[in-house]
């Protein structure tokens, strides 16, 4: 897993104003990261993974428009990318278990947006479900000393959605 930054933006609509705290939280928590200030970049990330996954609840909830498939479409990245950062850290941390269960988190909130009844919400999921499943695959096959993780993850990965007419 690496580190990983959006691009920087100017706050120029509400959306990226919504979302220019994650940002801050994700670019702070990245440099304490690379300073090897692990703990204050574990709190960065959890800020940002709180806020990511509070604006993505309110969007999902929101009224169907464009405007909501645009949020989502950000948030969705927003999610799992503050997530992952968070599992890297806690590996930093050397907490594989909690990291481990970070993945799994992550992974069950974007499978559960693909039981949205919004085809739209179900096809922005499904593009980051498959993110969320290879960091999974990727973080079991660089901790097989760990079968109890690994059965963790075999176990959150057997979960798939039920709508037939997703093909990904």
């Amino acid at each position: 897993m690496a580190l990983v930054e959006q691009p920087e933006t100017s706050v120029d609509t509400p959306l990226e104003y919504a979302l220019a705290p994650w940002q801050y939280a994700i670019k702070t928590g990245n440099h304490a990261f690379q300073s090897g200030k692990f703990d204050s970049a574990r709190d960065k990330y959890q800020s940002a993974l709180n806020l990511a996954g509070h604006l993505l609840e309110q969007f999902v909830k929101s009224k169907p428009c464009d405007e909501q498939l645009t949020a989502i479409e950000h948030c969705c990245p927003a999610l799992v990318v503050a997530a992952h950062n968070l599992a890297d850290c806690f590996l930093a941390l050397s907490n594989p278990e909690r990291a481990c269960r970070q993945l799994i988190e992550v992974h069950l909130v974007i499978l559960n947006l693909v039981e949205n009844a919004s085809i739209e919400i179900v096809e922005i999921a499904c593009h980051h479900l498959h993110k969320t499943r290879q960091e999974l695959i990727n973080f079991a096959s660089c901790h097989p000393h760990l079968p109890e993780l690994i059965e963790k993850v075999n176990a959150a990965m057997e979960g798939g959605f039920t709508r037939p007419h997703i093909v990904h």
